[in-house]
């Protein structure tokens, strides 16, 4: 199991250098987009020299100098350079496998991904990420928290009341919501407990609101995450169960004595648990999926709204969208290696690793 474990985590690190490599060589062979006032422009492009992604020369040669200014269409006059007067700053990229390896020694010597060239001029990517991680994973988490118990209770109850009213009512409302996406849901939560009754706030609570406006401001995007996810659960526990509840070993157990109470609890629910715990694992990928359309409803400060902004049109923040990627690219592997793992922990009786 050790072993197995890391083989694993091996194969993790190396596709997620893979991805965020690939990335990187992708985003910097595009057009740059620097800081659009001057002051942070400079500065921006002082730093890239500093990091070493960028070189500096001046051309101090006048015939060179005018060439430049009356050539409208010369690329250094268009993005990389800043006229001076009497000469011409000129900043220039190195090579991208250059600007690749000092990028990788930046972040492993000193946890450096650069800066923020749209979103917030000259901020560190991780300074910008920092505040906004938390609002993202507890706003996920509470919505997990939320819809697992919900899930497994009426995935349970249309199990054992199969073919009843209350099965096909809840088969209903599964195939409804898990049919609708769950912007669309947030979009009518907001509607009508944000605007229509008032009940709740329609956006996102500043920081300095109060603990109960805090508490009713999370109320609604946990719903819009929450309500695909308990129609999945219920969908995929319902089956699962309803399998084993007529399987030969579960009327071996009631012929053995077991009320039909003690043979669910005791054999039907851990069997079906097999495939449902590491399908919960995984939901967590799909959650912050979601929320990054539900973040930009709602006007959340999480990684999910400033992931829109920084893809903007004509306004792409390329370092920030590089330590968003490994986020969600380092959340997804490890739910990954922790769906693997969850197998064996489930059932005893599953060998991770072995070699028979």
């Amino acid at each position: 199991m050790i072993r197995y474990t890391m083989i694993r985590v091996v194969w993790i690190f190396l596709i997620l250098v893979t991805t965020l490599s690939i990335n990187f060589v992708i985003l910097k062979s595009a057009p740059e987009y620097p800081p659009t006032q001057p002051e942070d422009r400079d500065m921006w492009y002082a730093r890239q020299v500093s990091d070493g992604f960028y070189t500096e020369r001046l051309i101090t040669d006048e015939a060179e100098i005018e060439r430049v200014r009356a050539d409208e269409h010369d690329p250094i006059q268009n993005s990389f350079y800043r006229d001076e007067g009497d000469r011409i700053r000129v900043f220039e990229p190195v090579p991208i496998s250059i600007q690749y390896f000092t990028w990788v020694s930046n972040i492993v010597t000193d946890w450096h991904w650069g800066y923020s060239t749209r979103v917030q001029p000259n901020t560190e990517v991780f300074e910008v990420l920092s505040s906004r991680i938390p609002v993202t994973l507890r706003l996920n988490l509470v919505a997990l928290v939320f819809y697992i118990p919900i899930g497994f209770g009426l995935g349970i109850w249309a199990a054992l009341k199969k073919n009843s009213l209350a099965d096909n009512v809840i088969s209903l409302s599964v195939m409804i919501f898990i049919s609708l996406p769950s912007f669309v849901v947030m979009l009518f939560l907001v509607l009508i407990f944000g605007y229509t009754l008032g009940w709740l706030p329609n956006q996102w609570p500043p920081s300095y609101a109060s603990d109960l406006n805090q508490f009713l401001g999370i109320i609604l995007p946990v719903l819009g995450l929450s309500f695909g996810s308990i129609a999945g659960l219920t969908r995929t526990t319902r089956a699962e169960l309803t399998e084993v509840l007529t399987s030969e070993f579960l009327l071996l157990a009631r012929t053995k004595g077991l009320t039909r109470q003690q043979s669910v609890i005791r054999h039907a629910m851990r069997n079906s648990m097999v495939p449902l715990v590491p399908g919960i694992i995984a939901s967590f990928v799909g959650l912050l999926s979601g929320s990054v359309i539900i973040e930009q409803i709602y006007t959340i400060p999480g990684t999910g709204r400033i992931f829109i902004r920084a893809l903007a049109q004509n306004n792409l923040d390329y370092n920030l969208l590089l330590g968003i990627s490994a986020f969600y690219t380092i959340i997804g592997l490890f739910a990954v290696l922790l769906v693997d793992l969850s197998y064996g922990v489930v059932d005893p009786r599953i060998r991770m690793g072995a070699k028979k």
